[in-house]
């Protein structure tokens, strides 16, 4: 069986691969531990809030000379699966659209046949021929300049 040659790497580049595998370790590792820490730390901002003792009267829980922590509140929906009513009703919805779609059939195909057509029209209103040969250029000069730029994958065993 051929194996694929792999060069023995220099020491300068070993040096270098163990250093960049190393940092991507260390991101990993220190990732998990914000993902495990994070509930904890929104835990203790919101007693921050509550108890009125932000760094500032807003939202900025925590500030040094070199960093704000500040409490921000995103709204979040609810995922139709985690909720029974919520997946019922998107269930109705689904089928009253597809009820629609099939009492309507004819006229949606009809507008659908108009709209393709219009579209076309008004493809063409906005172009004109040099213009298309300019795009034509484009592509091919964009085809010509396009490089491949090295980058590492790296997977963490």
């Amino acid at each position: 069986m051929n194996q694929p040659i792999i060069p023995t790497p220099t020491v300068q580049t070993s040096n270098i691969l163990d250093e960049y595998a190393d940092i991507r370790w260390q991101i990993a590792a220190l990732s998990a531990k914000l993902e495990e820490i994070e509930p904890m730390a929104i835990e203790q901002a919101l007693s921050i809030i509550n108890e009125g003792a932000t760094a500032n009267g807003k939202r900025v829980v925590y500030r040094t000379d070199t960093i704000d922590i500040i409490l921000q509140l995103r709204s979040q929906k609810p995922k139709p699966e985690s909720h029974a009513d919520l997946e019922s009703l998107k269930e109705l919805i689904e089928l009253e659209a597809e009820k629609a779609q099939y009492q309507n059939q004819e006229e949606i195909a009809s507008m659908e046949r108009e709209i393709a057509l219009l579209r076309s029209r008004l493809l063409r209103l906005q172009q004109t021929d040099e213009g298309r040969t300019y795009q034509a250029e484009y592509a091919d000069l964009e085809r010509q300049l396009t490089t491949l730029e090295p980058l590492l994958s790296v997977r963490l065993k």
